[in-house]
């Protein structure tokens, strides 16, 4: 089985400062949405349909970050409102140890039904599996 990308933890961030060099404005894939200030894509390896990508086109301001966070959260709750779907995971990967591939900050957008996965108690805490309140954690003896 190939894959498209490796994952190496201890890979240093690329040395890429302008959108205009970064992998997200060098894909073939056109946005689904692009302004001035940010772009939204859909995720190579969606885990969910609808599952997109909220990329500010400056790599270290922190606000553009958070606009990016505050956009999908506007149209999550929109999408929600609608009727589209139940709810929404936002979130984003810093780092080759948190799950980061692609080295330039992204904002992931999850839409979830009710009913698309196993009974319990799910979100982040399912990321991290010796959180003490993971669900799925071994219970010692």
């Amino acid at each position: 089985m190939s894959k498209d990308w490796e994952w190496v933890p201890d890979k240093k961030e690329d040395e890429v400062f302008e959108y205009k060099n970064s992998i997200w404005a060098k894909t073939d894939k056109e946005p689904i949405y692009d302004n001035p200030c940010y772009a939204v894509f859909n995720d190579k390896y969606p885990c969910t349909e609808g599952h997109l990508l909220y990329v500010p086109k400056t790599k270290d301001a922190p606000g553009m970050i958070g606009l990016c966070f505050q956009e999908a959260y506007r149209d999550g709750m929109e999408k929600v409102k609608e009727g589209k779907i139940d709810g929404f995971n936002i979130g984003m990967n810093h780092g080759g140890c948190a799950g980061q591939t692609v080295f330039w900050p992204h904002v992931h957008f999850i839409p979830r039904k009710n009913g698309d996965q196993e009974p319990g108690a799910r979100g982040i805490r399912i990321v991290y599996p010796t959180d003490p309140f993971n669900p799925n954690k071994k219970k010692e003896l």
